[in-house]
Formats: structure tokens, C-alpha cells, sequence
């Protein structure tokens, strides 16, 4: 048998999924075939993605399509100087690798070309692919049926600020300063090898690629794939609660519409891989009618096996609609709006978020959330003047008895953590922006607390790109916090401890007449 393979210089990006299913069809037919082409501008999504999440929509507006691939991971930003790589060919009947193991044999071949121009990259698991730590490009893996589509993109060259613009991640800030810096997490392949013909590093794969499947590579003409209308995202359903989680894999993300308590609709995204196109829309299917307070035990009832996924295994999905009914729990003690506001963490599992709260002992405030007029913004400490929500939290958690720390700086952070995990704190309430939770989770993760997180509004340093000069202590704009949330949240951790208290007495009581 042979790989067929071609090249096409540069490649619509509205006939991309044209591209795709011209590929996959001869795949189905019992044929391995390769492509290789550049898309103009363009942002090109995971099959499993949020664009709202993944993109930055109110950058790209009108000036650049955005196309969805076949195949799950995270989303790209593309230009000519990207190449990406289409690998369909027949799934084998035995000897069928977990996927995991699929991405690092498929991603082999390219690294062993890319040898053989005497580039030492190497495979980091997810899916990516790098050179010293900094990253020259990314797989990414589907089984469609009996048919496996891995896909490919190397950086040829890179316009990081494009990059920065188009997607919707915590990166560093859109300054010269900052763009060399997240330079630092990249190595475009012409940086490293000047004077690469492209045309003949598609010929090495191709090899590469052919002796790894036991095939024989054959060039041929490439396809004229048909164009097709851009993609255009409408929100059908406002979610009524949702829920996230961080895995090896990705960020996984759960939103429900709800009948009272019953689903009406569920839907999960995320930039993640997943061998069967259709697990997440059968999931969410089950989902509906049923109750949004068992919504994890339904889920480890309608899940079959565990799915093949790379980083995300079935306990994460049950752990996913347990968050899921906690935010929904939290929203009657409160309301809808401070469930989405609410962030639940914890490594035990099994630990219910009213648990969590009426054990907390210590509040860790962010100094981007007091006035840029405060002497105190860059100090631990508040005087309790009455003029800002984030002196009123203080009051109101002193009152309680509760330790107040501003955090200061990101090491500042990490110590104040290693102290409380030294004293064994049982819990806390922290308020930070979801964006640096997901981006710096494992220092919580280090510390190994349960905590429960009220997210912050307004300019934090992630909308303005400014991450760096906040970890370091030096931001000036002012994030918003929720001082009404921040109040609520306390007087329903009274309610807790004070039911707490009433079953540790009760129990006492009871242990002394045993």
C-alpha cells in the first residue's frame, strides 16, 4: 500500500473543512492520505472549543474567517506562515493504541524529519511538539469512525502579536517588553533553520510518516476542495449555570440550561482530545431531563467505560457535574448570578462546597481590587476607612475572627500558602480573577488547601495584559470587588459553622452518654 500525498501552496480557509472531509472520504475507502498546506489569515478552532472562550471575537470581527478543524485541542492562529499537516488513514482492526499513545507515535515521524536537518525537538506530552522547552508546533488526533485524522501545525514563522490578539489566553502583555517574552515560549522552525525548503520537508515527512504506517509514500496533484460560507456563532441557550476543571488535558467546561432543576440542555467544550467525535454530544444528550442535583451521579451512571481522552479520564467528567450541581447549590443559598462567580477547589474530591466554607479560616484579598489611591494597595493590611469593598471585606472577615492577608505579589502568594499549609489552615476564601486560577492553579495545587474563590471584575491585569507587572506588585489599574457578594458569602458561612456547631455539640453530647 501507498501514502498519497501532495502539497497545496497556500489554501483557502473557508475550503478547509472541504479539505477535511475530501481526505477523510478516501480514508473510508481504504486510503492513506497525506496534505500539506498553508491557510491564509484565519483563526482555526478545536472540534470541542468554545469560540467565545478560545477567541478573542470583538479582534477578529470582519477581518479574518474563523474555521472549526475535525480534530480537539486548542485553537490556532494562522497565517501563511504556519504549515499544516493532514494525516487520513484507515484505523487498524487490532492493536488499537489509547490515544494518548496514538499522538506520540503520529507526532514521531515529524520529529525524527525534523532530524534529520539536525533540529533536536522532542515530544511533550499533551500533544506538542518542541525544541529547548520552546514549542515549534502541535498534534492533533481524532478517530472518526474507522478512520484516524491526525493533524498538525508547525511554525514556519510566527507573528506573535497577532497571536496574542486572536486568541483569548492570559498571555503577556502587547508590548514590546512583553511580546519578547512570550517570543521566549516559541522556536519557528526558519528561526532555527534559515534556509529550510519547505518543499523538501514535506517530502522527509511524508517519508517519515509512510515508514512509520508500513506504507510507501507516492506524491500526487492536490485536490480543489470546495469553499464554503465562514462559520457564524449564535448563543441559543444563555446557560444557567455552569461549571469548569483544569486537567492534564485541558480546561473542560460544563453549561446547563435549566427547567427548574431539570436540564434542558447541557453542553461540553473545551480545548481537549477526544477519540470519538460524538462522546460529548451523547453525554450531553443524557443529560437531558434529568436532575441538576445529582447531575455527577447521573453522569457516572450514563458513562460507558472510561472515554478514550488524552489527560481526562471519567473521574474528571463526574467531578466536572459534581461542580456543576455545587455552583447550581450555591446559587439558592445566593443567586444565579454568584454562582458564575464562585470558584470551587479542592484536591479531595468528596469535599461538598459548604464544607469547604464553614471550615475557612483565612481571606486572601488582591491588592489589584483597592483604589490606586490607597497607600495600602501595595501593602498587606487595610485601616478599615470605609471608602473601598475591599476595606469592608476586611471589616467583615476581622469580625468574624477570620485572618485577612493581601496578597501583594505573586511570591508573595506562594509564601503565604506555605505558611498556612505549615499551620494546617482547614480552608479559605479567596477572591481572584478566574483567568489567573486557571493559569496559576498549581500554586494552590502546591498547597494542597481546599478553598472556595469569588472571582473579580473589572480591569484586571489579564483583560489589560498586564500579568507580569501584577505578579511582580506593580499594577495600577483597579479590579471591582463584589462587596455584596463578598457579605453574602460570609453570613452564609455563619449559617454553616453555626449548624456545624450545633452537630458537633450534639455528637459530644451524645459520645458523653455513651
Amino acid at each position: 500500500m501507498t501514502l498519497a500525498w501532495h502539497d497545496i501552496h497556500t489554501l483557502d480557509p473557508r475550503q478547509f473543512e472541504a479539505y477535511e472531509e475530501a481526505l477523510c472520504a478516501r480514508a473510508q475507502a481504504g486510503e492513506a492520505v497525506l496534505g500539506f498546506s498553508r491557510l491564509s489569515r484565519c483563526a482555526l478552532m478545536g472540534a470541542f472549543e468554545d469560540p467565545r472562550r478560545a477567541l478573542r471575537l470583538s479582534y477578529i470581527r470582519d477581518r479574518f474567517p474563523i474555521v472549526r478543524r475535525r480534530t480537539g485541542g486548542g485553537s490556532l492562529s494562522l497565517d501563511p506562515g504556519t504549515l499544516i499537516l493532514v494525516l487520513a488513514f484507515p484505523s487498524p482492526r487490532n492493536n488499537i493504541k489509547p490515544l494518548a499513545e496514538l499522538m506520540a507515535s503520529l507526532c514521531a515521524p515529524l520529529l525524527q524529519a525534523l532530524s534529520q536537518y539536525g533540529l533536536c525537538a522532542r515530544f511533550d506530552a499533551p500533544n506538542d511538539m518542541t525544541v529547548e522547552d520552546r514549542k515549534i508546533g502541535s498534534g492533533f488526533l481524532l478517530r472518526d469512525g474507522d478512520v484516524i485524522v491526525f493533524e498538525a501545525a508547525l511554525a514556519l514563522s510566527l507573528d506573535i502579536e497577532e497571536l496574542l490578539k486572536t486568541l483569548r489566553l492570559p498571555l503577556e502583555k502587547l508590548s514590546a517588553a512583553g511580546i519578547l517574552a512570550a517570543r521566549d515560549r516559541f522556536a519557528p522552525l526558519n528561526a532555527h533553520l534559515p534556509d529550510l525548503r519547505t518543499a523538501a520537508l514535506h517530502s522527509t515527512i511524508a517519508l517519515h510518516l509512510a515508514q512509520a504506517l508500513g506504507l510507501s509514500p507516492q506524491r500526487e496533484r492536490p485536490p480543489c476542495p470546495k469553499t464554503r460560507s465562514p462559520m457564524v456563532f449564535t448563543e441559543d441557550c444563555v446557560p444557567d449555570v455552569s461549571a469548569f476543571l483544569k486537567t492534564p488535558g485541558g480546561v473542560v467546561y460544563i453549561d446547563v440550561c435549566l427547567d427548574g432543576t431539570m436540564v434542558r440542555r447541557a453542553r461540553f467544550t473545551g480545548s481537549i482530545h477526544c477519540a470519538n467525535p460524538k462522546t460529548w454530544a451523547r453525554l450531553s444528550d443524557s443529560l437531558q431531563g434529568s436532575d441538576i442535583t445529582r447531575l455527577g451521579l447521573t453522569l457516572d451512571r450514563v458513562l460507558e467505560g472510561s472515554p478514550d481522552m488524552i489527560g481526562i479520564d471519567r473521574a474528571d467528567i463526574v467531578y466536572l457535574g459534581h461542580l456543576c450541581a455545587s455552583r447550581h447549590a450555591i446559587s439558592q443559598h445566593l443567586d444565579f448570578s454568584a454562582a458564575r462567580q464562585i470558584t470551587i477547589f479542592s484536591l479531595d474530591r468528596t469535599i461538598a462546597a459548604q464544607d469547604i466554607l464553614a471550615a475557612a479560616e483565612v481571606v486572601l484579598l488582591p491588592y489589584c481590587a483597592k483604589p490606586s489611591w490607597c497607600k495600602w494597595r501595595h501593602r498587606d493590611g487595610c485601616p478599615e476607612c470605609g471608602f473601598c469593598a475591599v476595606g469592608e471585606a476586611y471589616h467583615l472577615a476581622r469580625q468574624r475572627g477570620l485572618q485577612v492577608v493581601t496578597i501583594t505579589a505573586y511570591e508573595h502568594l506562594c509564601t503565604v500558602l506555605a505558611d498556612m499549609k505549615r499551620r494546617k489552615v482547614s480552608a479559605f476564601l479567596g477572591v481572584c480573577c478566574t483567568d489567573f486560577f486557571l493559569k496559576r492553579d498549581y500554586a494552590f495545587v502546591d498547597a494542597g488547601i481546599p478553598a472556595l474563590f469569588i472571582d473579580i471584575g473589572g480591569d484586571t491585569c489579564y483583560t489589560l495584559r498586564l500579568e507580569e507587572a501584577a505578579y511582580a506588585g506593580r499594577f495600577e489599574a483597579e479590579a471591582s470587588l463584589d462587596a455584596r457578594l463578598f457579605a453574602n458569602v460570609l453570613q452564609w458561612r455563619d449559617r454553616l459553622k453555626a449548624d456545624r456547631d450545633v452537630e458537633v455539640g450534639r455528637a459530644s453530647g451524645l459520645n458523653g452518654v455513651l
